[in-house]
């Protein structure tokens, strides 16, 4: 049913050459996605026949690092269990300290061939897990990262010129980097501020083809790890990444964390059991910036925040793009129609005026 879109991703998004070894992965979460493997399946060896692929059962966490069966298929036995045998693969999964620049060093001793590009199509995202983080600066694979994914958004926001999704998104990223601090405010009730000082801006291009590129598609947003003690104010959640919620939640920052929710609604109950059981869940992990045109599900998170003209704001890991926050939880935030100031030594500039982005 999507075979000529599939066929666009690989060839346009990835620029895949016959030569390259492609790792195709999803979850059980939905059986869409299931589908979606097959159909993948078929068109891949028009590409490439050098391809592997993998449904493991369902995380139900976004950041979570990906399963031991999907290491063992990108890296090789070999070098996962040398990572067993040393202790240090038990603590990669659960996001507790080790010595990454050892784990690189073995899984670059004892990995086999280890795939060129990526399309990773989980309901629950691996964007902000140590396994993309090592595929792409340690091995220079390209990585396809859909989360949340809805076939139907091959005809909507896929559906786009990339290369001006690429430009928009790579400006503001420059500004972003630029930038000391932002001000984001809303009609909704959302008044935040914090810190970007030092801190790089990324662009979510949609375009994979250069070794170690990496993002979402649908793509279309510039982001940045915020610095995580130093965000103030308050955020008005009213959607969780699969829903609209049935009423607005107000997340309250204090020093970067959320100290306080207000608000009667389940996914409250669900937030707070996160903060018992990871505390530093609670921690701002990234500002962003959409950019697709064509993208307007405002109940998907993955197409939600790369909404031309809106922002979101993200709580838990941001280890793996900027941030020094490790812990096995991400999740982003859509503030809908903002204004938003950012700022730097003796300048300023607005960004966006109520949804609309401003010429920088």
């Amino acid at each position: 049913m999507y075979k000529q879109q599939i066929k666009n991703l690989l060839k346009v998004n990835l620029n895949l050459k016959p030569s390259e070894r492609l790792l195709l992965f999803t979850d059980d979460e939905k059986d869409y996605l299931v589908d979606l493997m097959d159909e993948f399946i078929d068109v891949v060896p028009e590409f490439t026949h050098n391809f592997s692929h993998l449904v493991y059962p369902s995380l139900k966490v976004h950041g979570t690092e990906p399963p031991e069966e999907l290491w063992r298929i990108t890296f090789g036995d070999e070098a996962v269990d040398r990572l067993i045998s040393s202790g240090t693969f038990e603590k990669i999964l659960n996001k507790e300290k080790y010595s990454a620049s050892e784990v690189v060093s073995t899984l670059k001793e004892y990995s086999g061939a280890v795939p060129d590009a990526v399309v990773a199509f989980p309901y629950y995202s691996t964007t902000h897990t140590f396994y993309r983080k090592v595929l792409t600066e340690h091995f220079g694979a390209r990585y396809a990262s859909m989360p949340l994914f809805d076939p139907s958004m091959f005809l909507t926001s896929m559906n786009v010129n990339w290369d001006e999704v690429a430009k928009v998104s790579r400006d503001i990223a420059e500004v972003l980097t630029e930038g000391e601090w932002v001000h984001v405010h809303s009609e909704d009730g959302t008044d935040m501020e914090f810190s970007i000082k030092g801190r790089k801006g990324i662009a979510d291009t949609g375009l994979f083809h250069q070794p170690g590129e990496f993002g979402n598609l649908p793509a279309g947003e510039a982001f940045v790890a915020p610095v995580e003690n130093e965000a103030f104010g308050k955020l008005v959640v009213l959607y969780a990444p699969d829903r609209q919620l049935e009423r607005p939640l107000v997340f309250k920052f204090i020093n970067g964390g959320v100290e306080d929710i207000e608000g009667f609604e389940d996914y409250r109950h669900f937030i707070e059991e996160i903060f018992k059981k990871m505390p530093s869940a609670r921690f701002i992990a990234e500002f962003g910036v959409g950019t697709n045109p064509k993208a307007s599900k405002p109940d998907n998170l993955l197409e939600a925040e790369k909404i031309l003209g809106t922002v979101h704001i993200a709580i838990g890991d941001n280890h793996t793009f900027g941030g020094v926050n490790m812990v096995s939880f991400h999740t982003d935030y859509v503030v809908f129609k903002p204004t938003v100031l950012i700022g730097g030594k003796g300048w300023e500039k607005r960004l966006i005026l109520k949804g609309k982005l401003q010429r920088i």
